[in-house]
């Protein structure tokens, strides 16, 4: 069975889709270089939602942060 996607929309208008644990390790990331804020998996987690087709976060690993 394949693990559900989640997206994680930040404020200023970054975006990730991926497995529970790549959406909280590049959500935890973007927040600490770009905002400089740390946040823990729960509330990553909280701030997530079900995918709706978008890439991955694998996919979206060549692409520009911000």
């Amino acid at each position: 069975m394949t693990e559900p996607l989640l997206t994680v929309r930040c404020v200023c208008s970054w975006e990730v889709t991926g497995t529970e644990d790549e959406v909280v390790a590049a959500t935890a990331d973007h927040g600490r270089r770009i905002h400089n804020m740390d946040a823990t998996r729960e509330e990553i987690l909280a701030m997530s939602a079900p995918a709706s087709g978008a890439p991955s976060a694998s996919q979206e690993a060549g692409r520009d942060p911000r």
